[in-house]
């Protein structure tokens, strides 16, 4: 990461103790319920006891797109990935990937971080993305 990078909301990740990156997701004991990102209520029970909790560091590639044509900030082509997680959380995301044609439903997706864009004035933007965990 270039040292005029920016970080785009750290808090919706981090990296745990074996340096897998992770996401912060919000975890409801009375509807034993997770979210992404971290609610302030439950939207099962509505309970507004939420804790913050990892989600697992892998999940399954559910669906995927190629982008072709972006905004400027952008770089084309990007994937854009939905991975569903075993805590029946599903988060879309842009992903790393050196083949994105090879991208395969079903597949176990990883957690890594990278460029999701530049800024008007060209420095990086770096965010969670995933990663094929063959790529790895």
């Amino acid at each position: 990461m270039s040292d005029n990078a920016e970080i785009f909301r750290q808090d919706l990740f981090t990296t745990d103790d074996e340096g897998r990156v992770r996401l912060i997701a919000g975890y409801s004991k009375d509807a034993d319920n997770y979210t992404f990102p971290k609610y302030l209520a439950d939207p099962v029970s509505f309970s507004d006891d939420v804790e913050e909790k990892l989600l697992s560091p892998t999940g399954v590639l559910h669906s995927f797109t190629i982008v072709r044509r972006s905004m400027p900030e952008f770089p084309v082509p990007y994937g854009l990935v939905l991975v569903d997680f075993p805590e029946k959380v599903r988060v879309m995301a842009q992903v790393e990937s050196a083949d994105l044609e090879g991208l395969q439903m079903g597949e176990e997706m990883a957690l890594t971080t990278g460029v999701i864009k530049k800024t008007s004035d060209g420095r990086d933007v770096i965010s969670y993305k995933f990663i094929p965990v063959r790529e790895q």
